[in-house]
């Protein structure tokens, strides 16, 4: 094989790779805005703050570390938690990040790495379209897809509308997972122990504090930033 033929073979595999990739990841269910999300461009200088930047800092680092010692985090079924009062602040772009990091560094042929994305607000609604007579999928059949998937990430967890069966629900997910060491990433507006203020029961933020890594991310917005900054790289090109 000449040299011509060997760069287009090794775009070829590449290009195949992308394609596979793109098609896991649209099997988790990751939302196409997060569909490029890295951890390396992840951008502290992003945030104003001295404050923001180094929790943003940190928790860039604790992600990375936890891509490379995942092994181990799946052998004792440690996730993280990401934490912030302040809505767009960066959490669910870090997940998605950690999200694309897994399916490309630790997905093997050999070994499938099985995803899943959701909000719990779209992942309840999931379930309670099974309720539907006309549904052609039965609420335990969900139940326990979400329950054996490798690795979740549940966004937004706290903000859904909570009663009995909707924490009972999520305990018999969360104890399935925590009792078989499956990974699972959170994002919240809440630590973990506000987390009773919403679960009354306690069984909820009992369960995510042993299985997750508490991580605090800035107290600062930075999604409308992000759109700004989008705007003025399409403005660029609109003017070429």
């Amino acid at each position: 094989m000449d040299h011509q033929e060997n760069c287009d073979f090794m775009r070829e595999c590449a290009c195949r790779q992308v394609k596979i990739i793109r098609k896991k990841l649209m099997a988790a269910k990751l939302p196409e805005e997060f569909s490029e999300a890295t951890i390396r461009s992840f951008d502290i200088e992003i945030y104003d703050s001295q404050v923001s930047k180094e929790r943003a800092a940190t928790a860039k680092r604790i992600a990375t570390n936890f891509i490379k010692k995942f092994d181990l985090m799946q052998e004792q079924g440690k996730g993280l938690y990401l934490y912030s009062q302040t809505k767009g602040s960066g959490k669910t772009r870090l997940a998605a990040s950690i999200l694309n990091a897994l399916l490309k560094v630790h997905d093997k042929p050999d070994k499938p790495l099985t995803m899943y994305y959701s909000s719990t607000a779209d992942l309840l609604a999931e379930i309670k379209k099974t309720f539907n007579p006309d549904s052609q999928t039965k609420m335990s059949d969900v139940i326990d897809s979400i329950k054996n998937v490798a690795v979740l990430v549940l966004d937004d967890i706290g903000v859904e509308k909570v009663g009995e069966w909707v924490e009972e629900t999520f305990t018999r997910i969360l104890d399935y997972r925590l009792q078989n060491h499956k990974v699972t990433i959170f994002t919240s507006n809440l630590e973990i122990n506000e987390l009773d203020e919403k679960y009354p029961q306690g069984r909820i933020s009992s369960r995510i504090e042993k299985m997750t890594f508490p991580v605090q991310m800035p107290e600062e917005k930075i999604r409308s930033k992000l759109a700004q900054k989008e705007n003025e790289n399409l403005l660029d090109l609109l003017l070429e």
